[in-house]
């Protein structure tokens, strides 16, 4: 008879222990007492999905951040190996014999419970695993990064997902939580998340006693202290854009400037018809994108991203639309200025999201980022989003315009506020009226100050992370409008 067993990680007062301050003990590591027959290829199919932005470590996809976890683990077995199947569309399920890795927010129909952040639900005959599914609990944070745990504005754990799958791999491996088996070490393999993302002496010395040590490894010795990696400067890495988009005038047009000295390879997006399932009503349900320079010059253009000649490099990326009738351009770009124009099919009108991601890591950069158009109210105003990436803090301005817009004969957004928000939704400054708000001279100083005092701007100093920029109009008023976000460390 086959069971059933799950194992999980859990959020919690996050701290490390330093091995030489344990209490005596005979292991430092605890056991499932089940294990892989040797000689086994334990196959991982990895549906982990897409973030669907640029992760801090550069990751483009779940998968790619997770995966070194299985190597970790890997170099330190002689007997058995993880494989993975990368990018796999199989639904996990328990007892199909197959083993997944993917998100989820239930455990095969049941809660994580409080805390939770992920689970190994196993299943096994005697002493013998027979299959091991790592859930990723959807409502939890998730990044990828190494280092000390990060928390975001509200203090929350902003977990590293590359360690909680070292974990979760290592439950799937045959090791439990030392910890919850009275010892006190400093191990991976603890109950609770902590500032540990490599694998402790104590870890290592469980899977050698399960699977034996591979030929070319001596014993494990304690693991220093890493050195601190260097505080590399923050830079935009994402930009997105969401509005109505309407015809003539009323099109979303998004603008960007690329600094530096090399080509930067880009992925643009024009989404619409896959909002639907994220709630919205109203999207646009063929968009259409098309890319000029500074001079006005078309350079690429695209309806439906599969007919693209770049829908090879739009898949490897991790980064392709999730409709077909979406649009996606992969281009590589000189320093300059340059605008991206969406608009629907046949003229037809909807809510639409535009979005460009840094698919390298040279150090031509973005600079600024700016979109205009048709500003409503409900699900109609100007929704800006934006990451940033590095280990340092970033200062920005963000301005929202209106009025001085009216030159170009447009009806404009007669009294635009202007409000920043976290990843959590958190409010972090809002603005109204620039020349009468609190940061005046700051932003005079900028030399970015608005033609009119109606408008807004504020500016930030903010930390690697998300971010959004809504803009509407005061009384819900409605016109063209102008969002746009600065990078002031330059």
């Amino acid at each position: 008879m086959i069971f059933s067993l799950f194992r999980c990680l859990f959020l919690g007062a996050c701290f490390s222990l330093a091995a030489g301050l344990c209490a005596p003990r005979v292991s430092g590591y605890a056991l499932e007492n089940k294990t892989w027959p040797t000689g086994t290829i334990i196959k991982m199919e990895m549906g982990l999905g897409s973030p669907g932005a640029p992760l801090q470590d550069g990751s483009v996809s779940w998968n790619d951040a997770a995966i070194p976890a299985i190597n970790a683990w890997n170099a330190e077995m002689q007997n058995i190996q993880v494989e993975t199947v990368l990018d796999s569309s199989k639904p996990a399920a328990s007892g199909d014999g197959v083993n997944s890795a993917v998100f989820s927010n239930t455990v095969f129909g049941d809660s994580f419970g409080s805390g939770v952040l992920a689970v190994t639900y196993y299943s096994f005959q005697g002493r013998t695993f027979k299959e091991a599914d790592i859930i990723f609990n959807s409502a939890q944070s998730f990044e990828s990064y190494r280092g000390n745990l990060q928390f975001n504005s509200q203090g929350k754990c902003v977990c590293d997902i590359q360690r909680v799958f070292l974990h979760e791999l290592g439950h799937a491996l045959g090791l439990t939580h030392p910890d919850s088996a009275g010892q006190k070490v400093d191990a991976v393999m603890n109950s609770i998340v902590s500032n540990r993302s490599l694998l402790a002496p104590d870890d290592i010395q469980g899977i050698e006693y399960l699977y034996g040590a591979p030929a070319s490894s001596p014993t494990p010795t304690p693991t220093p202290t890493p050195t601190p990696l260097p505080d590399t400067p923050s830079r935009l890495v994402n930009i997105s854009t969401r509005m109505h988009v309407g015809t003539g005038d009323d099109v979303l047009i998004g603008g960007f400037i690329i600094q530096g000295t090399q080509l930067k390879k880009i992925i643009l997006r024009a989404i619409g018809p896959s909002l639907t399932a994220g709630g919205v009503a109203g999207a646009l349900q063929d968009p259409k994108m098309e890319l000029y320079d500074s001079t006005g010059a078309l350079i690429e253009a695209n309806d439906n991203w599969q007919e693209s000649l770049d829908s090879g490099e739009i898949v490897e990326s991790g980064l392709a639309p999730s409709d077909t009738r979406e649009a996606a351009i992969v281009t590589r770009l000189a320093p300059g200025n340059y605008t991206a124009v969406i608009s629907g099919v046949n003229d037809t009108t909807g809510i639409g999201l535009v979005e460009s991601f840094t698919l390298d890591t040279s150090a031509t950069h973005a600079a600024n980022i700016s979109t205009r158009g048709r500003v409503g109210s409900g699900e109609e105003v100007l929704i800006g989003g934006f990451i940033v990436g590095g280990r340092t803090t970033k200062q920005i301005i963000v301005r929202a315009l209106g009025p001085s817009l009216g030159g170009s004969g447009l009806t404009v957004l007669a009294d635009p506020i202007v409000e920043l928000h976290g990843s959590d939704g958190q409010l972090i400054a809002s603005n109204d009226d620039w020349a009468s708000g609190s940061q005046q001279s700051d932003i005079i100083a900028t030399g970015l100050q608005p033609g009119d005092p109606r408008e807004a701007a504020l500016i930030a100093t903010i930390f690697s992370g998300n971010y959004t920029a809504i803009v509407q109009g005061v009384g819900g008023g409605a016109g063209i409008g102008l969002v746009e976000i600065y990078d002031l460390d330059l």
